[in-house]
């Protein structure tokens, strides 16, 4: 396996005529690679980045460079003139972030610069600082008896947890093949992985600073590999501060645990995704072979050990400064436990706010309740940034700048200190854990935020008030919201009015719930959001078929509708030539149909349809009695379809168990037509009549009454 190599004495690289061996340590710079290569030529302070083309010669040539990566030895020309360049241009390359990464050493006259400078490619210029700096070892292959990586790694209270994700995982995987020769069939190379960075704490165990990504999906493969490969093993171990059973999760892989925390959660993912790339392989037996040979000869790991003292809290966040993409909560979690940290019994204390996020973010991880309190079914990488986004000023923003939010609570925390800022903590989750339990307030605060409220705004309403008060102000606050009267939302029409008919239907179908019955039933917000768009319940016009495959595929569905469904002996002639017209249309060759007769057929098949009392140009075709909510895949299958063949489309999705909104399911089951007036395969105006009432009906609690002259004579 690989092994820990001796410490690189700086005084070593000094000059520019130092041999460096290939088999011994490739070696770059960084300050040089990002400084006036000419001036440390003149110094002859200058690393020359040349490797041997073979183990253990004494010349080589710059090597070949792809990002994230350090290369190839034995390519391009040796010395430090062009070649020397074209290497320097490989560096700036190999800088760049990915999962593998460069290999670094400390020039003399770039020492006393501190380690995030090398981590983080700080400006070359800047003046060399008095922090502490690390002196790296390279982890090689060393003596066959000495295993990779040994010991225990402890993951501080401060840390994120696990977080790489599908692509980081397989990345990983892909490179590790690619430098073990598989992909191109040629002789295998070395790989290097981004430096590690730890703090001795006794014997063989570890602080991990910076690296139990790296470290963690590394022991995952090794796993995975164990179970094709019998004695494969990984000697090391990993353990969260804030996971007390991590080390044995980590050691048995019981993924029966995975929603337990959101580490779990993510180290399971990641090994399910490592089965699967190797499930993709041609041989898996064999490919867990060439990963065993790989790790045990060709990955190498950067390693940093911080000297002893050193501050590991200020150091992690030092590195992690504008380089890896933390979250603010992630930033805010390393700085609440790091304040509630310390000796006897407040290391209690740390580990009950560690169980606490972990519940914070499983509940705000819910898809119900995020979908109540954010109108968004979209993943985040971590949910509990919206309950500090919540606290902060500007709340509700959808930008903001970076780590906007972790600069406020760092603020609160300064000014208040750590215990009061994680109780306001607690009691905001609580305050919106009790309005997602309370039914009323669910449906009253869930629309108002549907249509646009944000949750900091309701929170303000909130303050100082009782709940019964607080009740009536969400009803006022929909009503100023909706700013309609009876006869306003009668006038609401389709195309200039879409943004309200929604609000209007939707606050139908939230209030229709809610005065269910039922007390177990609750609207879901999370199967509204982003699923469902405004439409007519019986077709309107033509118009909406630009494409001829559009309107081939209408006259098929429609034809099989007019087949199956039974007409009147008077009727039989007309639906008969009106069949013959489609299959005539249809016949046609491509390019070769006549739009004029397309239209002719779409009207005479809306009219057969419709009601005998319709009016084709009635305006209340676009108004809300003709209009209804549809799941948008739905909209796209039967846009202008008729009401009988939308009718049979929905009764089939809700006998096969989908969601449908509880008014459109009551509109196609012709819920709201008094029975004397139904006709089951068709919306008219009497249908169109009844729905609209039973919708004012329902929403008029939130409409405005307006004042008839007399009685503001009165008043």
């Amino acid at each position: 396996m690989l092994h820990w190599s001796t410490p690189i004495h700086n005084e070593s690289l000094g000059t520019a005529d130092t041999a460096l061996h290939w088999g011994r340590l490739p070696i770059l710079c960084n300050r040089c690679a990002r400084g006036s290569v000419m001036a440390h030529q003149r110094s002859r302070n200058f690393c020359n980045g040349t490797f041997d083309g073979t183990p253990g010669s004494g010349t080589g040539g710059a090597p070949a460079f792809r990002a994230g990566e350090l290369g190839r030895a034995g390519q391009g020309t040796a010395g430090p003139g062009s070649g020397s360049r074209r290497f320097l241009s490989g560096v700036r390359r190999a800088l760049r972030p990915a999962v593998g990464t460069h290999v670094i050493a400390i020039h003399p006259i770039c020492r006393g610069i501190p380690l995030e400078c090398f981590l983080m490619g700080e400006d070359a210029d800047q003046p060399a600082r008095s922090e502490a700096t690390i002196e790296p070892r390279l982890v090689m292959k060393g003596d066959d008896d000495k295993p990779f990586i040994q010991g225990e790694f402890f993951v501080a209270a401060y840390q994120r947890g696990y977080r790489w994700g599908r692509d980081e995982v397989r990345q990983l995987l892909e490179d590790i093949k690619t430098h073990k020769g598989e992909a191109g069939g040629g002789a295998p190379t070395a790989y290097y992985l981004q430096p590690v960075v730890v703090l001795k704490r006794d014997g063989v165990s570890w602080e991990l600073v910076d690296g139990q990504q790296r470290l963690t999906t590394l022991f995952l493969i090794t796993k995975y590999v164990a179970t094709k490969i019998a004695g494969s093993k990984l000697d090391y171990l990993l353990t969260y501060e804030t996971r007390l059973g991590s080390r044995d999760f980590l050691e048995t892989l019981d993924f029966s645990r995975r929603d337990e925390n959101i580490d779990y959660y993510h180290i399971a993912q990641a090994y399910e995704v490592i089965g699967e790339w190797f499930d993709e392989q041609p041989n898996v037996t064999q490919a867990a072979i060439n990963f065993h040979t790989a790790l045990a000869n060709w990955v190498y790991v950067i390693w940093y050990e911080a000297p002893p003292g050193t501050d590991a809290t200020a150091l992690f966040t030092r590195l992690n400064r504008d380089r890896i993409p933390l979250t603010d909560s992630e930033l805010i979690k390393a700085l609440v436990l790091s304040n509630s940290g310390g000796t006897g019994g407040k290391s209690g204390r740390q580990q009950e706010i560690a169980a606490q996020w972990d519940g914070f973010e499983r509940d705000l991880r819910e898809p119900q309740f995020w979908a109540f309190l954010t109108r968004s079914s979209t993943e985040r990488a971590t949910h509990i940034d919206f309950l500090f986004e919540s606290m902060t000023p500007k709340a509700g923003l959808r930008e903001r700048p970076r780590y906007w939010t972790f600069g406020k609570v760092q603020e609160d925390i300064a000014e208040r200190g750590t215990a009061a800022f994680w109780r306001d903590v607690v009691e905001r989750h609580g305050l919106l854990t009790g309005w997602f339990q309370d039914r009323d307030l669910y449906h009253r605060i869930g629309y108002l935020i549907q249509v646009g409220d944000s949750i900091q705004e309701l929170i303000d309403l909130s303050r100082s008030r009782t709940q019964s008060v607080f009740r009536e102000v969400l009803v006022e606050r929909t009503r100023k919201r909706l700013g309609l009267s009876t006869d306003k939302v009668s006038l609401l029409r389709y195309g200039k009015d879409n943004g309200k008919c929604t609000e209007v239907l939707l606050l139908m179908n939230v209030e229709t719930v809610l005065g269910s019955s039922d007390i177990g039933s609750r609207f879901s917000f999370h199967a509204y959001v982003d699923n469902w768009s405004l439409e007519h319940i019986h077709a309107q016009n033509s118009e909406a078929f630009e494409k001829e495959p559009e309107r081939r595929d209408w006259l098929r569905t429609h034809r099989k509708k007019i087949e199956e469904s039974h007409w009147p002996r008077d009727q039989r002639p007309g639906v008969d030539g009106i069949i013959d017209k489609i299959n005539a249309h249809l016949a046609m060759a491509d390019g070769k149909t006549d739009e004029r007769s397309f239209d002719w057929i779409f009207r005479q098949v809306l009219a057969l349809f419709s009601a005998p009392d319709a009016d084709a140009a009635d305006e209340d075709t676009h108004g809300l009695g003709n209009l209804a909510l549809l799941q948008r895949d739905l909209n796209s299958k039967l846009n202008n379809a008729v009401f009988a063949l939308k009718r049979e489309q929905v009764i089939g999705l809700d006998q096969d168990g989908a969601y449908i909104l509880p008014c459109t399911r009551n509109v196609f089951l012709k819920y709201y037509t008094a029975a004397a007036d139904q006709q089951l395969s068709l919306w008219g105006p009497q249908d169109q009549a009844h729905y609209l009432t039973a919708l004012i009906d329902k929403v008029k609690r939130f409409l405005i009454v307006e004042s008839s002259p007399a009685n503001e004579v009165h008043a």
